[in-house]
């Protein structure tokens, strides 16, 4: 089984190590929604938030379907998998409790998954749903991923996420104290934003020991509402190819050699991105993160000094 050469702690390396296989997340849809869509916080959803939220990859369905649907769509029968649940769309830890527990539970059970993955909101982490992922947390391989996307509050603002970096801080924590492995999604390419703030949102992450990151260039989508931001404000839109290159260079030489990479760049619907253009070729922009790291012998970590 091969191990990738990176030069930064990159996720699929990590799950062939502690399982002897290659480790495919497999999106899901729980029919969730959120409280930023439903009216509790706003009823405008994050301002890059497609109207499918992040699930236009998975369709709402019988979970057991859904598996063997996405398992059939990505297996590779040349090589040796394991397969983990991936709630991905909306806020998984939102809305019917009781429904919440059996899907998740549901996932778990089914004989051909050995890992949960949920992605939610850390504002929507209430004491039974602590307890809830804490036994799963005992069951199964379990990891909770985060929309951090930045600790800049005016960022925050503008993308309507709709809770403080306070109330953020104060979810993460109570999932720390469980010991779940939790992952931080980050940004890059906020307007207004700058190596300054990505760097005091990777010092946040070192401070509290993230177990992941996942690494977003900023993506605009059709039918999103930075999408009617974008054509009154292009001029705010400059990031290039290079530039991020060089952003996320600089990014995992300060982040804690740790912390597991899962995400470097963006992962939106070719057909719907409309800004920037070059982040449609996802292999390129990985390639030439890889080919300057190596040129410039450079490694995840190199900057981070431990406190």
């Amino acid at each position: 089984m091969e191990i990738n050469k990176k030069r930064y702690r990159d996720v699929d390396s990590y799950f062939k190590r502690k399982f002897n296989k290659k480790i495919i997340k497999i999106p899901l849809d729980g029919g969730f929604t959120c409280p930023n869509r439903d009216g509790k916080i706003s009823k405008l959803g994050c301002i890059y938030c497609s109207e499918n939220g992040a699930g236009d990859f998975t369709k709402y369905d019988d979970l057991n379907k859904q598996i063997d649907y996405q398992i059939k769509r990505l297996k590779n029968p040349k090589r040796k998998e394991g397969y983990m649940a991936y709630f991905q769309n909306f806020t998984s830890t939102y809305g019917d409790f009781e429904k919440i527990k059996k899907l998740f539970y549901k996932a778990i059970n089914n004989p051909n998954i050995m890992g949960l993955s949920i992605a939610t909101r850390a504002d929507c982490l209430s004491d039974e749903v602590i307890e809830l992922l804490d036994d799963l947390n005992k069951k199964t391989f379990l990891i909770v991923e985060l929309g951090l996307q930045s600790v800049n509050e005016k960022s925050i603002e503008f993308i309507n996420r709709g809770y403080s970096h306070k109330e953020f801080d104060e979810g993460f924590l109570k999932l720390k104290e469980k010991n779940i492995k939790t992952l931080a999604h980050l940004i890059i390419g906020l307007p207004n934003e700058d190596l300054n703030d990505y760097l005091g949102a990777i010092s946040y992450i070192n401070e509290r020991e993230f177990w992941a990151i996942k690494i977003h260039n900023l993506y605009i989508e059709k039918g999103s509402r930075i999408y009617d931001y974008y054509l009154k404000n292009q001029n705010e839109f400059t990031m290039t190819l290079d530039e991020f290159v060089d952003y996320v260079i600089l990014i995992l030489e300060y982040l804690n050699p740790n912390i597991i990479v899962q995400r470097l760049t963006g992962d939106g619907r070719r057909d719907k991105i409309v800004w920037p253009i070059w982040s449609k070729n996802k292999a390129k922009v990985l390639s030439k993160i890889d080919k300057k790291l190596k040129d410039l012998n450079k490694n995840q970590g190199d900057l981070w000094k431990e406190k």
